[in-house]
């Protein structure tokens, strides 16, 4: 049996998931959750076996554990034993030499102290394994590129706008040509508007009284910041010039990245807000669980 430790994700009940086992260092939410979100160092929080962790699988679920906290979150190698470690501290670092770590904005799957009955993350670490075993089907652009792509934003060391802002839509906009199979179109927007409205998002083509869910502003967005070096893009709107400001639309791009990544892997635990990516709220309201995610 290969074990491998998790440094940064937040879990405090044992479960399996896609052929792996998952043990947690402690069962104290409070303990575990201060050592997953500490932004200065990466923790061990549990272990992961299984018969065999080739080092394809530990990047899979790398970028699959931290696309949940929206932390960067590490995995040891592995060292082969007979049963999972008892004591993981006997064989694993406690914590991994200082590393700042960017934080994303916040884990984006409920974690299994609030909601034990629904195992969220359960659901999407399997799920998500599912989508990430195609990665070399003809299809590069699916599921897992936008996954990556997604982790990648809060993974850069220093992270600049420009390269996040290319990251999101850049993954947004092959995810979508290749669900629709559409790669003449000129534009982007159409692809986008037709697989997010077919996942359910309430998102336009263009509409003024509706500019955060306009899809064509993002991409005004990303000309101004590729061809430009520009932060703002200035636009005629019924004879009034209006100016987007990358800073106001860089949160729903990313959370709606996000949300995608969620919906072309299957996932739907019932307890995620998908219009969060407008209002803020990730979580449907519910006296179990606090509104805004930490």
């Amino acid at each position: 049996m290969d074990t491998a430790a998790i440094y940064g994700f937040e879990f405090t009940r044992p479960f399996d998931a896609g052929g792996f086992h998952f043990e947690p260092v402690s069962t104290n939410q409070q303990e575990i959750h201060g050592l997953a979100r500490d932004l200065e160092r990466h923790h061990l929080t549990g272990t992961v076996s299984a018969p065999t962790l080739s080092r394809e699988a530990l990047f899979d679920l790398t970028a699959i554990l931290s696309f949940i906290e929206h932390l960067d979150v590490r995995l040891s190698l592995p060292i082969t034993m007979d049963d999972t470690p008892a004591l993981p501290e006997r064989f694993f670092d406690l914590a991994l030499p200082a590393a700042h770590r960017n934080n994303g904005g916040g884990a984006v799957v409920g974690c299994d102290a609030f909601n034990p009955w629904k195992q969220s993350r359960h659901q999407f670490i399997e799920r998500a394994l599912l989508a990430v075993t195609k990665r070399k089907s003809p299809r590069p652009s699916g599921p897992p590129l936008l996954l990556y792509k997604c982790v990648e934003t809060f993974r850069q060391r220093s992270p600049f706008v420009e390269i996040t802002y290319f990251l999101l839509i850049s993954a947004l906009e092959a995810f979508c040509r290749a669900e629709q199979n559409d790669f003449e179109t000129k534009s982007g927007v159409e692809p986008i508007v037709k697989t997010l409205r077919a996942y359910g998002f309430d998102v336009e083509n263009n509409r003024p009284t509706r500019p955060e869910r306009s899809m064509v502003n993002y991409f005004h967005l990303r000309n101004a910041l590729f061809h430009e070096g520009r932060f703002t893009r200035t636009v005629n709107v019924d004879g009034m010039d209006r100016v987007l400001n990358c800073s106001d639309y860089l949160f729903h791009l990313s959370m709606l990245v996000s949300l995608t990544v969620m919906k072309a892997v299957g996932f739907d635990d019932g307890q995620t807000n998908w219009d969060c990516w407008i209002d803020r709220q990730l979580w449907k309201p519910s006296p179990l669980r606090p509104l805004v995610a930490g």
